[in-house]
């Protein structure tokens, strides 16, 4: 059996341009469900809200962005500046 190599191709996205998408798809949360997406997290976290496929994505989202926003992109220390 012969291997044969194949290029694996990868999409590069500015950190910026994730943390602009993924705030967008929030917001569309937010709206559909009338409430924050802090208020969200809390509730899935109680175990106080139906947690379906699509709360689900919305909470992971949350937390995407906030890991996003508290990591700086030189040297990926969360809560870093420097």
């Amino acid at each position: 059996m012969t291997a044969t190599k194949q290029k694996l191709q990868v999409r590069v996205i500015p950190r910026e341009q994730m943390i602009e998408e993924r705030q967008a798809e929030l917001r569309k949360y937010e709206q559909r469900y009338e409430m924050s997406s802090e208020k969200m997290a809390a509730l899935v976290e109680l175990d106080a809200m139906n947690q379906t496929g699509e709360v689900i994505r919305w909470y992971q989202t949350y937390y995407a962005v906030k890991s996003l926003l508290e990591t700086t992109p030189t040297t990926g220390t969360p809560g870093t500046t420097t």
